[in-house]
């Protein structure tokens, strides 16, 4: 299942499209399995400002044996939407993790453990003292793959307006 050999790197401003490609992607199949999560995606939205996350340095892309097998943003900083679940933290001392994205044909193959891995290693390599995230608490297998990756919940933002829905999300961490 771990064999594949997975890349993780920063994206560059050339495979902004590739990067939307993925996106684009994951939200068609996350409302074919009926979700509302990211249907914003779909709908042209981008509250990320992805282009823009290219640039910083915030966007990466993992390949396998050079083709594209998924994505993440990991920021060294909290967004609006961190703040509101986690509230505000101004330490400096944790990086988010947001839009963990599999291209269909290496889901269950294991790149999402290796971005996971690789989220951590960057925040390390940064001094940081953790990796958080968030996940709809609805989402059992989303929930079960963070925990089994060694992120432990740290607490539940309930009725949370993500734009597309009010849910509940749970609030992830893992020191590094």
């Amino acid at each position: 299942m771990n064999s594949l050999k997975v890349t993780v790197r920063q994206a560059k401003e050339e495979e902004l499209p590739i990067v939307q490609d993925i996106l684009m992607q994951t939200a068609g199949w996350l409302k074919s399995i009926g979700s509302k999560q990211w249907n914003g995606i779909l709908e042209g939205k981008d509250h990320h400002d992805t282009p823009a996350a290219i640039r910083r340095g915030e966007v990466y892309l993992a390949t396998v044996q050079g083709k594209p097998a998924g994505m993440f943003v990991l920021w060294d900083h909290q967004s609006e939407w961190d703040g509101e679940l986690w509230g505000i933290d101004e330490s400096q001392d944790y990086m988010y993790l947001h839009r963990v994205n599999i291209v269909r044909e290496f889901a269950g193959q294991g790149v999402a453990s290796k971005m996971l891995a690789a989220s951590l290693e960057i925040a390390k390599d940064k001094g940081k003292k953790a990796v958080r995230l968030d996940c709809l608490a609805s989402n059992d297998y989303l929930n079960k793959f963070y925990a089994g990756a060694g992120f432990a919940q740290v607490g539940v933002a309930k009725d949370h307006d993500a734009g597309e829905q009010t849910a509940d999300f749970n609030l992830y961490e893992q020191a590094v």
